[in-house]
């Protein structure tokens, strides 16, 4: 584990932007030359994202239709996935992974392959959303439900929704008007949430991989999203119509998009999109949701569960605005940290929700601005004792949270 300072990451390249004390360089001199990445941190696990015309910039022939294997200057591949991310049959982005020793650059390199020359890598995320019955096919095409009962959905919906994992920590989403969000703690590094609520597991109890370690109840749970409108607050998750889109998995990240048509908000409707997104070796999972007709005075609002009344503490890390929990909080009482982190530009205010009543209730809540083009951005970290016994500490789950504000600086 490092110690987070502030610090820098270079990716040589004539084009300089800062973010939070991260000044960020992207380049090379000539295609054959390489991509050059290093970074004043140690970081494990650091995905670094370029779009399919950066990575064309640096081959001496178009691309086309080949993918990228990723090369170190020890001729060792990377793993590393390209993503079509809008479906049109070319991938928009190439994501790869890579250990950065502090302050020793290394060199990349891109070889256009056909798909069938890519090397194999573990798989590291996941997305899972299948029916409860056999033949436990993949779910497409299905709204969202109106109910709001665990009974009618666990009757459809393995896990009641889609689920994300990568190799430390898992997720899921109520697919249906609760649209609320839960924590799978996991206990393998395997992807485990493809047999999770079949064939007889039950994902309530602890299991070789893990369980399902938080009540929601009313809450927000793990992140959820509702939209504040001066003193009133209102759950995301009622819509005329709500879908799911699958978008990507794989040995780097794995991302998915919940769309909610028709979102009723006071006397105002609303179009909602939220983009999930998970990366191989992190705590945290990324949210990034877009509201559509904005008429200026509304903020957006997520948050951590509080049923077990644990008291919120806040923390101020790499340009990142920290509200976290820690405690006897998960399932069977075992330790859970939960924290949310936010950019501090966009941060608005934390308060805690009325322990009973009608609405979003047992909840440490965040207001966060929406940015100009109508999206606003945050993380949800879940850190669990049985994962890793750290996690019995407080000063462990604060030290993990500097860790990962750190990491989600060096862009």
């Amino acid at each position: 584990m490092f110690n987070p300072e502030k610090s820098f990451v270079m990716l040589n390249k004539s084009i300089f932007a800062t973010f939070f004390g991260v000044l960020l360089v992207v380049g090379c001199s000539a295609p054959q030359n390489g991509f050059e990445v290093s970074s004043t941190l140690s970081v494990q696990d650091k995905v670094v994202v370029l779009s399919y015309e950066q990575v064309n910039d640096y081959l001496p022939e178009d691309i086309g239709n080949k993918y990228i294997e990723v090369v170190n200057s020890e001729g060792l591949s990377l793993p590393a996935q390209c993503d079509d991310l809008d479906k049109d049959g070319r991938w928009d982005e190439l994501a790869f992974l890579i250990n950065l020793e502090a302050g020793v650059p290394q060199t990349v390199y891109f070889n256009a392959v056909d798909k069938s020359e890519l090397p194999d890598f573990p798989k590291r995320t996941n997305v899972r959303f299948g029916y409860v019955d056999e033949p436990y096919a993949e779910v497409s095409g299905e709204e969202r439900l109106k109910s709001t009962d665990s009974p009618t959905i666990s009757g459809i919906f393995q896990m009641e929704g889609p689920a994300w994992e990568n190799d430390l920590v898992g997720f899921r989403n109520y697919y249906d008007a609760r649209n609320g969000i839960d924590i799978f703690g996991k206990a393998t590094t395997e992807m485990a949430l493809d047999s999770a609520g079949i064939k007889g597991q039950n994902y309530h109890e602890l299991d070789d991989w893990g369980m399902d370690i938080l009540k929601v109840g009313n809450s927000l749970g793990a992140g959820a999203v509702a939209i504040r409108i001066g003193e009133e607050i209102f759950r995301v998750g009622r819509c005329e119509n709500g879908t799911y889109e699958f978008v990507t998995e794989g040995p780097v990240r794995a991302i998915l998009k919940l769309n909610y048509l028709g979102v009723p908000v006071a006397e105002r409707t609303y179009d909602v999109e939220h983009v999930i997104s998970i990366n191989a070796g992190d705590h945290f999972y990324k949210s990034k949701v877009r509201v559509n007709n904005l008429q200026g005075d509304e903020e957006l609002v997520t948050g951590i569960v509080n049923m077990e009344q644990k008291e919120a503490f806040e923390m101020e890390e790499h340009g990142m605005q920290i509200v976290a929990s820690h405690g006897n909080q998960a399932y069977l009482g075992e330790m859970l940290g939960m924290g949310i982190l936010v950019p501090d530009t966009d941060f608005v205010e934390t308060w805690k929700a009325p322990d009973e009543g009608d609405g979003i209730v047992e909840t440490h809540m965040v207001a966060i601005d929406f940015e100009s083009d109508s999206s606003a951005e945050y993380y949800f970290f879940g850190g669990w004792e049985y994962q890793d016994e750290g996690f019995k500490t407080m000063e462990y789950f604060q030290q993990q949270l500097t860790a990962a504000a750190a990491k989600i600086a060096v862009h």
